[in-house]
């Protein structure tokens, strides 16, 4: 080999060299920040109101498996409803793997990371939004004064023709889809001003089943959420709780707020599976898009479409 050949030969070969311990340190580098955001998450506790229903499960399922230390909302937590029997068995099988399991200083089991605690919660109602946050308070460990953030995932979606349902039905979906967050809201907000937390509701879809024929009182109570949204953002401002908008895709909202239906057999292919099978209503991608930021971001957007990938955008500094 002449002089020159080897001479370009030992630069490919040092370039190639450079390129993978750029590489190398690049994924060094994107995996000690995802452990640091876990860690960060790890010691945040989180409220999910209603987990009976498909969106509410499904986010506190999200939240736990991100590391968060989730509280979930049930209206009989040792009931036999099919969301308690899905956290139960989450639970059984996390008991399973003892790494998770943490000792806290006064030698108390304190919640362990990617744990789910059921309590007893109907946010309809003023006497048990204020159990369930002198239950909060008890279950926090020693030292920690608040909650980072309370995700009210309440809904009620009756279906029927506006000129024959009946008005009882329009004021049952607007207590639990309007009064009942702004009930929570007011209940929570002394342990969320605690942490700077944030306040996450769902609003209406993007793809506005205002057109469907059957949902108009639940579209009005969905927008009425929007509004309310945008002025209790406001109030709060000064408090540092910051308040965020999810609008859900384009899921029927009889799906996105009914119970969570266990399959023992799929039908189509005629496999049995174990109790506790069911079919999340959301897309992975919607948590990623928006539950994520929502409540991982300093600096939150006011709103997420849960259908597309958000705009990174944050107008003043944080603490």
């Amino acid at each position: 080999m002449d002089p020159a050949t080897g001479a370009m030969l030992a630069l490919q070969i040092l370039a190639l060299c450079s390129i993978v311990a750029a590489l190398l340190a690049y994924l060094v580098r994107q995996s000690r920040n995802a452990s640091n955001e876990f860690d960060v998450r790890s010691k945040r506790y989180v409220l999910v109101t209603s987990c009976d229903n498909s969106v509410g499960l499904q986010i506190a399922i999200a939240l736990a498996e991100a590391g968060y230390k989730v509280f979930a909302g049930l209206l009989e937590p040792e009931g036999t409803s099919p969301s308690a029997k899905i956290i139960r068995a989450l639970d059984d099988q996390r008991k399973k793997e003892p790494a998770l399991t943490e000792i806290a200083e006064d030698g108390a089991t304190a919640l362990a990371q990617g744990q789910i605690v059921p309590l007893e919660l109907d946010t309809t109602r003023e006497d048990s939004l204020h159990a369930c946050l002198d239950a909060v308070r008890a279950r926090l460990p020693a030292g920690e004064d608040g909650l980072w953030a309370v995700v009210h995932t309440g809904g009620l979606a009756l279906a029927g023709v506006i000129e024959r349902q009946e008005s009882s039905a329009w004021e049952c979906m607007l207590r639990h889809n309007l009064v009942a967050p702004l009930r929570t809201a007011r209940a929570f907000i002394p342990l969320l001003r605690a942490k700077r937390g944030r306040i996450v509701l769902l609003g209406d879809s993007e793809a506005t089943f205002s057109r469907v024929p059957g949902l108009v009182a639940y579209s009005a109570s969905r927008r009425g959420v929007e509004g309310a949204a945008e002025a209790l953002r406001a109030e709060l401002l000064t408090s540092g709780i910051s308040v965020v908008l999810l609008k859900p895709p384009p899921i029927n909202p009889l799906v996105l707020y009914g119970p969570p239906i266990l399959k023992r057999i799929d039908v189509e292919s005629g496999v049995k599976g174990a109790e506790g099978t069911w079919t999340a209503p959301l897309p992975t991608k919607a948590i990623r898009h928006s539950l994520t930021p929502a409540l991982g971001s300093p600096c939150p957007l006011p709103s997420y479409n849960m259908a597309s990938k958000p705009r990174s955008l944050c107008l003043f500094g944080t603490d």
